[in-house]
């Protein structure tokens, strides 16, 4: 079954939605948080200025309730909340892939085409054998939705997580 976007929200325990949807509010600009605001002024049925003034915890748990968000939106919170909470993840993975990288960010001159189907995959197998579990599999769930090289872990992420 292929990874969408949708698909990993839906799965994720609502703490860890809402989680990543606190960070997605607290730190994200004007122009970030305005589709938001208008497709839950639409959902809740309420006008976009009264969602606005509403605070961040209940934009939290209104988005986090969200099940069906657009996958650009949905993105976004996912890399939020694993840049901030398993970044130790990000960071273990490049560095088994020899990635040069500035606090798990990938440098700009590398060019992911060097890497093999087969280098990936064993990163990977070797990054499901670490310590944080959940992190992992949302991680190189994350790194399937961006295509490319990252493709071919899809063939090796494990059944029903």
């Amino acid at each position: 079954m292929s990874v969408s976007a949708n698909r990993i929200w839906r799965q994720l325990p609502e703490e860890i939605r809402v989680a990543a949807c606190k960070l997605f509010w607290a730190e994200a600009k004007g122009v970030e948080k305005q589709f938001l605001f208008t497709s839950l002024a639409r959902a809740k049925n309420m006008r976009e200025i009264t969602v606005r003034k509403t605070p961040i915890e209940r934009l939290a748990n209104w988005t986090a309730a969200s099940l069906s968000l657009p996958d650009q939106v949905v993105d976004d919170l996912l890399k939020r909340y694993l840049l901030h909470e398993h970044r130790a993840v990000i960071i273990r993975f490049l560095e088994l892939l020899e990635i040069p990288h500035v606090d798990g960010m990938i440098e700009e001159s590398f060019d992911l085409a060097t890497l093999t189907k087969e280098q990936v995959q064993g990163a990977a197998q070797s990054l499901l054998g670490s310590g944080d579990r959940v992190g992992t599999i949302l991680y190189l769930k994350y790194l399937v939705l961006q295509g490319g090289s990252w493709a071919g872990i899809e063939e090796i992420l494990p059944v029903g997580e």
